[in-house]
């Protein structure tokens, strides 16, 4: 997998033999020809969800997931669906301030200038705020592979802001603590792409409102029973996806806000 996240979403039963035209027509397009495919959990006041003839999507209700590449809906209140995460990335992303019209501006390393010196600079419970006087949102992203059936449908990225970093934390803690035994007697981490995971979509309610985050949980029993074997297709996948982006050839370009990702009702969080 290279230049860009790959997206699957053919709406064919079968994929039609196109001989030595097959893949033709693509030779002159990179990473810059393509959007990121970011899992989009829709709000109540997620555009998405809105009338069709206002740009709503057909379908769209709050609680569902949305590819915000394809638009493809996926429901996330019952069966969810089922990911191989690949890597991980904690990065900043910069917003104009809603007051001034808001809008994406970049995205910073954590380790990054802007963002050190405004940690420094920053009162207890405030805002992170660049030079410029924007917000800066702390973001962590988990690149993934959407699976059914056992078959990789696609990469996707999945960002955990605010009130859903809490999730990302305790599941992260809890796969990165997993042990299993191997043939020798000792015990072993897996990698993170052996693990199958169900997202589901769970509702909050705070000072701002009712609200949807992400649930996870392992998709066949416990996680020792999710593990994938080393040459699973999912498993495959997701590790290439790894090594893509390890590599640079693999970067998530703008936030899912920018992209189509929906809207939230999780206070001034801009997705």
């Amino acid at each position: 997998m290279s230049d860009e996240i790959a997206t699957t979403n053919t709406g064919l039963a079968t994929t039609p033999d196109y001989g030595d035209v097959e893949g033709s027509g693509f030779e002159n397009q990179t990473r810059d020809d393509l959007s990121t495919p970011y899992l989009g959990l829709l709000q109540t006041n997620s555009p998405h969800c809105g009338e069709v003839e206002d740009g709503g999507l057909e379908g769209a209700k709050p609680g569902m997931f949305v590819n915000s590449a394809t638009e493809e809906l996926y429901d996330g209140r019952e069966d969810g669906i089922v990911v191989v995460p690949a890597t991980t990335e904690h990065l900043y992303v910069e917003y104009k301030p809603r007051d001034e019209g808001g809008g994406f501006v970049g995205i910073h390393a954590v380790a990054s200038e802007v963002v050190r010196n405004a940690k420094a600079s920053a009162a207890a419970f405030n805002k992170l705020k660049s030079p410029e006087g924007n917000d800066l949102v702390e973001a962590f992203y988990v690149y993934a592979v959407i699976c059914e059936d056992g078959e990789p449908l696609g990469g996707i990225v999945i960002p955990f802001t605010s009130t859903k970093i809490k999730t990302y934390k305790k599941w992260n803690t809890r796969v990165g603590t997993l042990l299993v035994p191997r043939a020798d007697g000792r015990r072993a981490r897996p990698p993170m792409f052996a693990h199958q995971v169900r997202i589901t979509s769970l509702k909050q309610e705070n000072q701002h409102g009712k609200f949807f985050i992400y649930d996870l949980a392992p998709a066949k029993g416990t996680l020792v029973e999710s593990l994938l074997e080393p040459d699973d297709p999912c498993f495959v996948a997701a590790q290439d996806l790894m090594t893509s982006v390890m590599a640079g050839e693999t970067k998530a370009k703008q936030p899912a806000s920018q992209e189509g990702g929906g809207g939230t009702s999780e206070g001034n969080v801009p997705f």
